[in-house]
């Protein structure tokens, strides 16, 4: 394999890494508010972090994808 497909591969890695730890910060907030505190948090803690993960995910894959350009 060429280093260009190597680091074509971590794009996919990117967005996927993203997306679980997303869901298992959310995951363990929810978790962590309820048997800690409490709270009834559950499912917006997961979703929020969910979607943050998905934003970081692709922020990142775009960064890789425009340093691929070069």
């Amino acid at each position: 394999m060429r280093p260009k497909d190597i680091s074509a591969m971590t794009v996919g890695l990117n967005i996927l890494g993203g997306i679980i730890a997303g869901l298992l910060v959310g995951y363990f907030i929810d978790w962590a508010a309820e048997n800690w505190f409490g709270y009834k948090t559950s499912p917006w803690g997961l979703l929020l972090f969910f979607f943050i993960g998905i934003i970081s995910g692709f922020r990142n894959a775009y960064r890789d994808m425009k340093r691929l350009e070069d």
